[in-house]
């Protein structure tokens, strides 16, 4: 239990390191405006423990916390990728 409880914490930091990595390369859409840092960050942190319960549960210990890492890499690109072209504005002539 020890070793899960060690597992959850580690998949948090990840979380927020993947989060705050994403906040420092001006991943923040525009659309959130002022709380969009925030949003990134728990983003990441979410990700990386949904990923990292998800790969404890289907692959085992081993394979959780890349897979945590993984996850959250990849919620928080699609979800700049999405609002990213949400954004966009076109001009009409």
């Amino acid at each position: 239990m020890n070793n899960i409880f060690m597992l959850v914490i580690i998949w948090a930091m990840l979380g927020l390191l993947i989060g705050t990595l994403a906040l420092a390369a001006r991943l923040t859409p525009v659309s959130l405006a002022k709380y969009g840092w925030l949003w990134l960050i728990l983003l990441g942190l979410g990700a990386a423990l949904l990923g990292g319960g998800l790969g404890f549960w289907l692959f085992g210990p081993e394979c959780a916390t890349p897979m945590a890492i993984w996850v959250a890499v990849l919620a928080v690109c699609a979800f700049w990728l999405a609002t990213a072209r949400n954004t966009k504005t076109t001009s009409v002539d």
